[in-house]
């Protein structure tokens, strides 16, 4: 008896046992927990198949090395919980071995790398932080076009990337700073949607003619800075912004001839640097300004010709620096400034150069 029971058993044992292994027939997941930090090719080598990494997946060679080229142990990675970085790989040329992965928890940054596209990412779909890319061998980032979120910041510099569309379905709301140098971006199209705060923004070395995309914006808790942008014609797009926590930089925009559409701003808490842009006519844009929290430097505008954009201006934390503006001859939107107290100033190598007391005299202009 006792002998027929225990076949029993074991016959109850073995329908288990297989009907575990029928439920069982997909791979079970391969989880690293923590994080994974390589910088050659025989520590990627060493590497197990992971399903997911809970920490960072850091791969990053030595500069002027070309140690790592195979990636491929990354072949079934579908998620990183934390930030993902591929950094100074001129040797990997491919992102075909992360073609499984959906999900990057923390960052994704991809620098200095000698990938050509970034198909490997196709299935892409969140990124819980930044977005970051800069000085890869990239012909195109069209692998990006199913993303659909962006947690952080958006900074791509690319020189030889001409368009953003890639980020046409990504539906979440960029907040963090939004970085573009890109030498041959020609227009914002595909940029995703910009809330009424964000952090600084900094519109680069591009071609493009139009900054509409950013109407919605209002308050910017950083630095607005757009620089050396040939082509823009006007600051469109930022008519809605009333304040900005850090610096106001427009610097070598050579199209540029007013600064009619920031007409709203009426807090800067930091400096205000208008510099090098050659076409610019008047400042008039600024006339919102009661106060700057930081220098103000004017320089080198060569047709500039007044300051009346900055008549509402009544004080300033900074140094007032007016400087080799070839046309510059009336100061006389300087006078509420210098009749609040004045403050230390250098005016020099411009069309005319008031002293402190040709602004007592009320001689402000020629």
């Amino acid at each position: 008896m006792k002998i027929k029971n225990l076949l029993n058993l074991l016959f109850c044992l073995t329908l288990l046992n297989c009907s575990t292994d029928n439920n069982n027939s997909e791979p079970t997941e391969n989880i690293f927990n923590g994080d994974i930090v390589v910088s050659s090719q025989a520590e990627v080598d060493l590497l197990g198949t992971y399903t997911k990494i809970t920490g960072d997946l850091r791969i990053e060679t030595p500069l002027s090395s070309t140690d790592i080229i195979n990636l491929s142990v990354f072949n079934e990675l579908t998620e990183i919980g934390g930030d993902f970085i591929l950094e100074n790989n001129s040797g990997v040329l491919s992102t075909e071995s992360f073609s499984k992965v959906q999900l990057v928890g923390g960052s994704l940054e991809l620098g200095n790398n000698g990938i050509k596209n970034l198909d490997g990412f196709l299935n892409l779909k969140s990124i819980g932080s930044n977005l970051i890319i800069r000085n890869n061998a990239l012909e195109n980032i069209d692998g990006l076009t199913n993303l659909i979120s962006i947690g952080g910041d958006f900074n791509i510099k690319q020189s030889q990337i001409s368009s953003i569309e890639a980020f046409k379905n990504v539906t979440s709301t960029l907040k963090g700073w939004i970085w573009l140098e890109m030498e041959k971006l020609e227009s914002l199209n595909g940029l995703p949607k910009i809330g009424l705060t964000t952090e600084s923004i900094v519109i680069s070395q591009t071609k493009i003619q139009s900054l509409e995309p950013f109407s919605d914006l209002q308050n910017i808790n950083g630095s607005l800075e757009i620089i050396n942008n040939d082509n823009l014609v006007s600051l469109n797009g930022f008519q809605n912004i009333n304040s900005i926590q850090g610096k106001l930089s427009i610097r070598g925009n050579d199209t540029l001839q007013n600064l009619d559409k920031i007409n709203n701003l009426s807090v800067l808490n930091g400096e205000l640097d208008v510099f090098g842009n050659i076409n610019l006519e008047n400042i008039n844009g600024l006339s919102s300004l009661g106060s700057v929290g930081g220098q103000i430097k004017i320089y080198f505008n060569d047709i500039l010709s007044n300051l009346d954009g900055l008549s509402n201006i009544i004080s300033t934390s900074g140094r007032l620096e007016i400087e080799s503006n070839a046309a510059l001859k009336d100061f006389c939107g300087l006078n509420s400034l210098f009749n609040n107290g004045g403050t230390l100033f250098d005016i020099s190598l411009n069309a005319y150069n008031p002293s402190e007391q040709d602004f007592t005299d009320g001689n402000c202009s020629i």
